[in-house]
């Protein structure tokens, strides 16, 4: 089968790469979309997270067409998304439930470790039905389900903030990810979404989604005050942005004794005073990928429609253009969310 291969910095190439072969407890799926994420691109920038010689790709979408004689949840011609992570199963993060947290997790994980869905099809090793492969319903279509472990990053984050009813929340960068937190504040009844960006093409997704999105280009300061009403405070902000002058202005921007969130991934550190996280009582949390019932609230949004696929996919590239389909994709004028469809 043809799978793209990450060789080196911006070099990732398409091969002919041996079939994969469901064990007895594993299905094969067929590949339909395939989304490139933000550490897709550090990977495909920097060299970060993976080794040469590996399978990128973990948001994707398709059909079963193999399940080894152990799988009883799962049936060929079922359509699925899958979480990427790979547990150990024996360390103490694993024992408290916080699989996310392992670091075999990503080690060992799909397209970190295990081949990657950049490709024809892909082997999910353990496969069971709701806890690491999930059905889609009817009203998700193939192409929204490679939409559903962004979404999942959301929906975490959204949760570990807490009560966010009625609430002004700031999301800061409106990237893939940007998106879909906004699309999950409003569905939790965040009461005012103000997202900044610099992109008018995101800035334009987002309003579309439901935000209040402003250009931050003149900075922090101005986007606010063309976005907050007369005395209105920011109670939790969602830094998604990897900027280090955002990442550090949410500091600032955030009223006393409120929430930021931390999703981004960054090149270069952020420089801020811890002394005005002491001032302002303000909690700080780091937000990593999600747990299995992040993935089927997921779903659950995209199937009631309280979330949107369609406004996120810009483009489409062919598996044999997956060299195009990157540098597309870290043009943040031109593209929100790029599918590489095998």
């Amino acid at each position: 089968m043809k799978a793209a291969v990450y060789k080196g910095i911006r070099d990732v190439r398409v091969e002919e790469v041996p079939d994969p072969e469901p064990g007895p407890r594993d299905v094969v799926v067929q590949v339909s979309a395939c989304g490139i994420c933000g550490s897709d691109l550090h990977t495909y920038l920097h060299g970060s997270f993976v080794q040469p010689g590996q399978i990128m790709g973990h948001e994707f979408a398709g059909e079963v067409v193999a399940a080894g004689d152990g799988v009883d949840t799962l049936e060929v011609g079922d359509r699925v998304t899958a979480l990427p992570l790979v547990p150990c199963m024996d360390c103490p993060r694993c024992a408290e439930g916080r699989y996310n947290l392992c670091a075999s997790a990503w080690t060992q994980g799909l397209a970190y470790g295990r081949p990657g869905a950049f490709a024809e099809r892909i082997r999910i090793p353990g496969a069971v039905r709701g806890e690491n492969v999930f059905a889609l319903p009817d009203q998700v279509d193939d192409e929204a389900g490679a939409t559903v472990e962004p979404l999942a990053v959301a929906v975490h984050a959204v949760r570990l903030a807490g009560e966010v009813r009625d609430r002004t929340a700031l999301v800061l960068g409106l990237g893939t990810i940007g998106q879909q937190v906004v699309q999950v504040l409003r569905a939790s009844g965040a009461g005012h979404v103000v997202g900044v960006d610099v992109a008018p093409l995101r800035i334009d997704a987002a309003r579309t989604l439901g935000a209040d999105a402003v250009d931050g280009s003149a900075g922090l300061g101005a986007a606010l005050e063309a976005a907050l009403g007369a005395g209105e405070e920011v109670d939790v902000i969602f830094e998604c942005s990897g900027v280090p002058a955002l990442g550090a202005g949410a500091v600032d921007a955030v009223r006393g004794g409120g929430t930021i969130v931390v999703l981004a991934l960054y090149d270069d550190p952020v420089t801020f005073d811890p002394t005005v996280l002491v001032q302002k009582e303000l909690r700080m949390l780091g937000s990593i990928a999600y747990t299995s019932e992040d993935f089927a609230e997921a779903i659950r949004l995209l199937e009631e429609g309280a979330a949107k696929a369609e406004p996120l996919i810009t483009q489409r590239e062919a598996l044999d253009d997956i060299g195009e389909a990157f540098e597309t994709q870290l043009r943040k004028d031109r593209s929100l969310k790029v599918l590489v469809t095998p």
